[in-house]
């Protein structure tokens, strides 16, 4: 970044990010960068994850999938870089023996969250809806602790949500779905726990006439996320 002040999008997926300690004489702020896609980074801890958060204080998006060494580092990104938007964490982190990622401040420009895979409790969820209170996308798809409460808790703080998918959220009901769609109207797609429920099928119309489309296929939820295109979209 030294060499190249005025750079706004830096793409390094799938490379040895992390695998070197960063010097901190050697990095430079840099507030141009405004897109960062790190995915694919098995090195890339949570020390890293900080440094670059010091020096890139503008990011708007940021891609941390499967860098499965990186929890409270992304915590920090949150809170060091006041105008991001978008934060993908997506994939399950068997190295690390605690996934930390408690959000106690606010982050009201956050909208869309990718949780995949990731080990988080309802108590994460409820500090994560109190004060990332404008997300409009949320991702929990297999989050295997998370059960209806904590889907509440999101539904009820975050006044403008449209997105949630929670697909092989094993402790969430479906009964939930239904509660859902009342209780936010903002919602425009659901992916729930368990495709091809019947009770829920049967309802998929009458969702359909409140304005909210439930995906219930493999077929309809990856078509969803086509047209979302998650971290690609530009405001």
């Amino acid at each position: 970044m030294r060499n190249c002040p005025l750079i706004t999008e830096i793409r390094m997926e799938s490379t040895c990010v992390g695998k070197h300690k960063l010097q901190e004489d050697c990095l430079v702020v840099n507030s141009h960068v405004k897109f960062l896609y790190l995915a694919s980074n098995s090195c890339l801890n949570d020390e890293s994850v900080k440094m670059i958060a010091s020096v890139c204080p503008n990011l708007e998006i940021i891609d941390f999938s499967c860098c499965k060494r990186v929890s409270v580092g992304a915590v920090e990104v949150l809170l060091r870089c006041c105008k991001i938007q978008r934060m993908d964490l997506a994939g399950y982190r068997r190295e690390l023996s605690q996934f930390q990622f408690r959000v106690n401040f606010q982050v009201p420009t956050l909208f869309l969250l990718n949780l995949s895979w990731c080990r988080i409790s309802d108590q994460d969820l409820s500090l994560i809806s109190k004060n990332c209170y404008n997300l409009k996308e949320l991702n929990l798809d297999y989050c295997h602790e998370i059960t209806d409460n904590g889907v509440k808790q999101v539904v009820k703080n975050c006044n403008q949500l449209r997105m949630l998918s929670l697909y092989s959220c094993e402790e969430v009901s479906c009964d939930v779905v239904a509660w859902m769609v009342f209780e936010r109207p903002s919602l425009r797609k659901i992916i729930p726990p368990k495709f091809y429920n019947s009770g829920i099928a049967s309802e998929k119309d009458f969702f359909w006439g409140r304005g909210c489309l439930l995906c219930l296929s493999e077929k309809e939820k990856h078509k969803w996320k086509e047209e979302s295109s998650f971290l690609e979209r530009r405001l």
